[in-house]
C-alpha cells in the first residue's frame, strides 16, 4: 500500500470554535484528492476512529495519521526537527494538530474544512527526543 507523504509547509495556529489557538500545519493535497476530502467526510459522517504515530530519522519527524472509520485512509507529514521542533512541542502540549489543506490566505474568507486530529503528546515528545540512528 502506498502512503501519501506530505512535507510540512506553513505552520501556525488556528482559532477554534472553543476560542483556543490550535497548532496548524499546511500541506499540499492537490495530488491526493482522497486526503483532500477527509475533512468533509469527517464533518458529515463524524470523527470516527483516528490514530496517529510519529517516527524520527535524523532531522525528520514523520507524523502518520490512520483513519479506519467512517472511511479508511492513511497519510503522513514530514517535519524538520531543526525547523519545527518548537512547533511540534506545541502540538504535544495541545494534544491536537490541524491539517490545513487549503492556503491560509483564503481561510478567513472561505472558511474551509480542515482535518483536526488528536495527538498523543507524550508519545510525540518521546519520538522527538530519540537519538537519531
Amino acid at each position: 500500500m502506498s502512503v501519501p507523504l506530505f512535507v510540512a509547509q506553513e505552520i501556525g495556529r488556528t482559532l477554534s470554535d472553543e476560542n483556543l489557538w490550535l497548532p496548524t500545519v499546511t500541506i499540499d493535497v492537490s495530488h491526493a484528492p482522497e486526503v483532500a476530502d477527509l475533512a468533509r467526510v469527517h464533518a458529515v459522517e463524524g470523527i470516527g476512529d483516528v490514530s496517529t504515530h510519529a517516527i524520527r530519522q535524523d532531522d525528520a519527524i514523520v507524523v502518520g495519521v490512520q483513519l479506519t472509520s467512517p472511511v479508511q485512509a492513511i497519510f503522513a507529514v514530514a517535519f524538520s526537527y531543526e525547523l519545527h521542533g518548537e512547533f511540534l512541542n506545541e502540538v504535544a502540549d495541545a494534544g491536537s494538530l490541524i491539517f490545513a489543506t487549503t492556503g491560509v490566505e483564503v481561510a478567513q474568507e472561505q472558511h474551509p474544512l480542515w482535518l483536526s486530529v488528536d495527538i498523543d503528546g507524550d508519545a510525540l515528545r518521546q519520538t522527538m527526543n530519540l537519538e537519531a540512528d
